[in-house]
């Protein structure tokens, strides 16, 4: 195994939603129109999505409950990583590469996607990304290139942002060597860490998604 830790930018990849040609269906409500402008989110999609973005473990019932696909032209240039309603997820090459890693805490939720018609079901598998692992070793101190938000005055947090770091940028302490293979630092926004395992299988697997990929210093404990 690779005794290397990788960060990824591939949330900023815009192309993993960009006119996807599919729409969702929240648990409890209607299906969204067959367009690719999107709705204002309510509160507790907005709080769900943050959540997620910050490695927190969802319920099933706090994703999107099901897709379909009203472009079939567009969707049928999606790849193996994409968006619906702010969650990722994932089919394919990517999804049974990822079967096989140490996902911690985290899963991956199956849900259906539809035809046109909202009833006949693509035979994907689909699932959305549950992280639900998170590891505190990004060191802000010793890595380069990175902004600061605001310190939360109650509980000292703050979290930290890098537009697109390049290798070495980021340093991660040692101890980002153990446990699973694909989790997020709630201290960095928008950012995906992996370990040297994973990052090597998705490299070799040729899925033609840009990850944006870093690779950290690891620094000793």
């Amino acid at each position: 195994m690779a005794q290397e830790i990788w960060v990824s930018s591939v949330r900023s990849n815009y192309l993993l939603g960009n006119k996807l040609g599919i729409r969702e269906k929240h648990i409890g409500q209607d299906w969204a129109p067959p367009q690719f402008e999107m709705g204002a989110p309510t509160e507790e999609h907005r709080k769900n999505v943050n959540r997620a973005s910050q490695g927190e473990k969802l319920s099933r019932e706090e994703f999107v409950e099901a897709a379909y696909v009203f472009d079939a032209k567009k969707w049928s240039r999606v790849k193996d990583l994409f968006w619906v309603d702010g969650f990722l997820a994932v089919k394919g090459k990517l999804a049974e590469l990822l079967k096989d890693i140490d996902l911690g805490d985290g899963e991956l939720v199956e849900f259906p996607i539809y035809e046109m018609d909202k009833t006949t079901r693509l035979p994907g598998p689909f699932y959305f990304l549950n992280f639900g692992s998170q590891k505190d070793c990004f060191l802000p101190e010793d890595s380069r290139n990175l902004s600061a938000g605001p310190i939360n005055p109650k509980t000292g947090f703050r979290r930290w942002r890098a537009i697109e770091p390049k290798d070495e940028d980021i340093a991660v302490s040692a101890s980002a060597l153990g446990g699973p293979d694909l989790w997020v630092d709630p201290k960095f926004s928008g950012k995906i860490f992996m370990s040297g395992r994973l990052h090597d299988a998705i490299e070799a697997a040729k899925l033609k998604i840009d990850f944006r990929f870093a690779k950290t210093r690891i620094l000793p404990e």
